[in-house]
């Protein structure tokens, strides 16, 4: 009795310092292999810094004067406004993902202690970070640790309404944050306001269901004002995209959920969903509140299955299979020490499996990042200083006083649609064209055949960070024209001696 009463208790901060030493450790690792230097794995990050840059100055996009939904996650980029302009800013999104990592690490202990969880309690705290990859997603440098830690306020909200019956400031934050940093946020924070009606508080249910609409209503009210679409141009891009093989919805999501499936994270999310789906099945005789809290968290995480994405630094579904850990030993508060133990150990021993291999990957990318993108921008920056197009704008974009030109559509809606259309027509040309454009970066494989036949190729430049998520190994750099080809060509070979270990620019016509 004395060792569940006080020995959890003391979970929380060992809970957090794992955290952070895990985060930290593994950041030391990756820059170790990266020359020591540090560099957020995706170029994502910067797209949020730029969005920032111009949120600061009044704006709404990646181009001054122009406004664009590049980002589709409502809160996120007001949190990297301060600092705007200076070399500080750029740690802002890893000094978030920390903020959000230590509430995360705090709410799932909390959560184990009121899970009656015994000495076992310190072990499962100190090895969660590393099994649920939730340094992994702190890492990533992107809104989806905030959104993790939000949707864990909102599995203890909803417990200790269930115990005691009061909506907490716990629920409440959670269900208006989750959806505040990613859209897919509503799926929880609904779920949590149908419990809550299900358990005889209809109208307070009815409020949260409300209260979780208000960011996104407000994010798409926005949109339309500067006249965007509602939804983000990236939101829209990945829609399109499930939706490319025809059908109804349940088609399509039963189709994602296939495909999402398919993967290690995707499987590793289905398997806790449905032992949490059994698990509260089983419950509900005993224990309708406990039952139901447990369906709704399954029921988000197979939304999220069928409607949303896995992967990319497995960050997606990170908010849901963390969720999803927590609610099981939640749910199995009235099993003998022994099985909570082993059954959560179980647990994290398949997040290792699932997680474990993609180690040296998401240490890459940190490499990956730095040959490529961050070459890009040196250059665009530096050296060029003229309009460009590419397909990763993030990099590029961010304080950089020229026009950027997204090829892939995510902060230009023209070149989306012409994208999403399909057709290989040469609309590359009319937008650069429009925008002043005067060289392209592109992945060759996606877009060479939108370019018209007056560009002329300098080179590619080439990177070796196997096992890195990148579009592609190789960028091809054009000149828009014959003209400008020669003084961009001088440019390019003054900037090719500051590559880094690992990237190389071989110049066209070059053997």
């Amino acid at each position: 009795m004395t060792d569940h009463a006080t020995y959890p208790d003391r979970i929380v901060t060992p809970a957090i310092v794992a955290a952070l030493v895990t985060l930290a450790g593994f950041l030391a690792v990756a820059m170790a292999g990266n020359g020591g230097v540090f560099e957020y794995p995706l170029d994502d990050v910067y797209i949020h810094l730029a969005m920032a840059e111009r949120i600061a100055s009044g704006g709404y996009g990646v181009n001054a004067g122009e406004y664009a939904s590049a980002a589709s996650s409502p809160a996120y980029p007001l949190l990297l406004t301060p600092f705007a302009g200076s070399g500080a800013q750029r740690w802002l999104p890893l000094f978030w993902n920390a903020v959000s990592l230590v509430v995360a690490a705090g709410l799932l202990a909390t959560i184990l202690r009121e899970a009656g969880i015994g000495r076992a309690a310190f072990w499962l705290v100190i090895a969660a970070p590393a099994a649920l990859s939730l340094y992994g997603t702190a890492y990533a440098g992107m809104e989806n640790m905030a959104h993790t830690a939000a949707s864990l306020a909102i599995v203890l909200g909803l417990w200790r309404f269930a115990t005691f019956g009061r909506v907490g400031w716990l629920l409440l934050g959670g269900v208006f944050l989750a959806p505040a940093f990613r859209i897919e946020g509503l799926a929880l924070a609904f779920a949590a306001g149908g419990v809550v009606a299900l358990l005889g508080r209809p109208l307070a249910g009815a409020g949260l269901i409300a209260l979780a609409a208000v960011p996104v209503a407000v994010f798409a009210g926005f949109l339309t004002m500067l006249g965007l679409d509602a939804l983000p141009n990236s939101v829209v891009a990945k829609l399109s995209d499930q939706g490319s093989g025809g059908g109804g919805i349940l088609a399509r999501a039963s189709a994602n959920l296939a495909n999402n499936a398919s993967a290690y994270g995707g499987r590793y999310l289905l398997a806790l969903c449905v032992v949490v789906a059994v698990v509260s099945i089983g419950t509900l005789m005993k224990d309708r509140r406990a039952g139901y809290i447990g369906l709704a968290v399954a029921a988000a995480g197979l939304a999220h299955l069928a409607f949303g994405s896995v992967g990319w630094l497995d960050r997606y579904e990170n908010y849901a299979v963390v969720s999803a850990f927590a609610v099981l030993a939640l749910l199995l508060r009235p099993a003998s020490d022994f099985l909570k133990t082993g059954v959560l150990t179980v647990a994290l021993v398949g997040g290792f499996l699932t997680y474990g291999p993609y180690v040296d990957n998401n240490m890459a990318n940190m490499r990956a990042i730095n040959q490529q993108q961050s070459q890009m921008a040196r250059l665009a920056k530096d050296y060029v200083k003229v309009p460009v197009a590419l397909n990763d704008i993030g990099y590029v974009a961010w304080q950089n006083p020229n026009y950027v030109l997204d090829l892939w559509g995510l902060a230009n809606g023209d070149a989306l649609s012409f994208r999403l259309a399909g057709d290989c027509k040469t609309w590359v040309d009319v937008l650069a064209d429009n925008h002043g454009v005067q060289l392209a970066m592109i992945y060759d494989d996606w877009l060479f055949c939108n370019l018209g036949p007056n560009w002329q190729k300098i080179g590619v430049l080439s990177v070796t960070a196997p096992g890195a998520f990148l579009g592609g190994p190789d960028v091809s750099f054009y000149a828009r024209n014959a003209e400008l080809a020669p003084e961009l060509t001088r440019q390019v070979k003054e900037w090719m001696p500051g590559l880094p270990e690992g990237a190389t620019f071989t110049m066209a016509g070059a053997k």
